[in-house]
């Protein structure tokens, strides 16, 4: 038997198993910022941490292969699909409490509610990431930040599982955070954080959170699908910069477009694939690098693409 009807017979098992939980052959595009992507051979979507466990460790045991979705916001997923079981966290990770100024976020929680949160109970420090889009689970593995500060600064403890089911804990300071990066969190799965604020002030958090929402407004093309920003900042540069020296501002193939608004936005402008859109990375990455020396490196991730495809964003052709 061929691994990939193997696999969707396990996935039939575990709806069996799961029939609320589970959705087979979904969509992903319905499930991603860029509104592009195949079907997942299943999604999972478990309702308790407990049931999250049974799900790995049945995945586990079968030799089926675990994708962890966020909310599809610093993703690009292939336009075949995956083969493999999709699992989101929004309901079985979305504690929300604080004590004093320690503050405990599921991995499942919007960053959107978490700052909604921080302001309405007072607890400065986490006020410059609003508008950053994407769960806590998604803002850790990657330590998203903007203007003034990194999530990483926060973090007291990380409460996380293998993908066998185990669960255990990381102290902030072992996670490994980095500019856009948390190097000892990528092969585990976030379930929650403790994080320590600070004291503040309803009124001044609620300015503070709309000015920054102005900001980005201001600069940013949010009324089209997209990932945020597609390419990380390159050492003593800004990637919208050398972006936009270089010609691409507005550059198109399919329904794909490198924003006018600001460059290092990738829009789904018309109905684009993913394929258009990983082909028109691929164009501005080969474009800066003829003219400034620059290889730009991706922030959004690269799900469901062959070897040699990521292959060919990773260094110059």
């Amino acid at each position: 038997m061929r691994k990939i009807d193997k696999n969707h017979e396990l996935a039939v098992e575990l709806w069996n198993r799961y029939p609320d939980r589970v959705l087979l052959n979904e969509p992903l595009k319905k499930h991603t910022t860029y509104k592009v992507g195949g079907p997942a051979t299943a999604l999972c979507v478990p309702h308790a941490r407990e049931e999250l466990q049974d799900m790995l460790s049945f995945c586990a045991e079968n030799d089926l292969p675990v994708f962890i979705l966020g909310s599809g916001s610093n993703v690009l997923v292939h336009d075949r699909g995956l083969e493999q079981v999709v699992v989101k966290l929004e309901r079985c990770c979305a504690e929300l409490y604080h004590r004093g100024t320690e503050l405990y976020a599921g991995a499942g929680i919007l960053v959107s509610q978490l700052v909604s949160y921080c302001e309405e109970q007072e607890l400065a420090g986490l006020d410059f990431m609003s508008g950053i889009p994407g769960t806590v689970g998604g803002a850790l593995r990657m330590n998203a930040g903007a203007f003034v500060g990194e999530i990483g600064d926060r973090v007291l403890a990380i409460d996380a599982m293998n993908y066998q089911g185990e669960m255990f804990q990381i102290r902030g300071e072992n996670a490994g955070f980095g500019y856009r990066r948390a190097d000892n969190l990528q092969d585990k799965i976030m379930l929650g954080t403790l994080l320590h604020m600070d004291q503040g002030k309803r009124n001044t958090l609620q300015q503070s959170r709309e000015g920054y929402l102005t900001q980005r407004a201001a600069k940013q093309p949010l009324d089209y699908g997209s990932c945020g920003s597609v390419f990380k900042r390159p050492p003593g540069n800004y990637a919208g910069s050398l972006i936009e020296k270089a010609g691409c501002k507005g550059m198109q193939i399919g329904g794909a477009m490198v924003s006018p608004k600001h460059a290092n936005f990738i829009i789904n402008y018309r109905n684009a694939t993913a394929q258009d859109i990983y082909q028109l990375i691929t164009r501005v990455q080969q474009t800066v690098f003829t003219k400034f020396g620059t290889w730009l490196e991706l922030e959004v991730k690269l799900v469901g693409f062959t070897d040699e495809e990521e292959k060919k964003v990773q260094q110059p052709a």
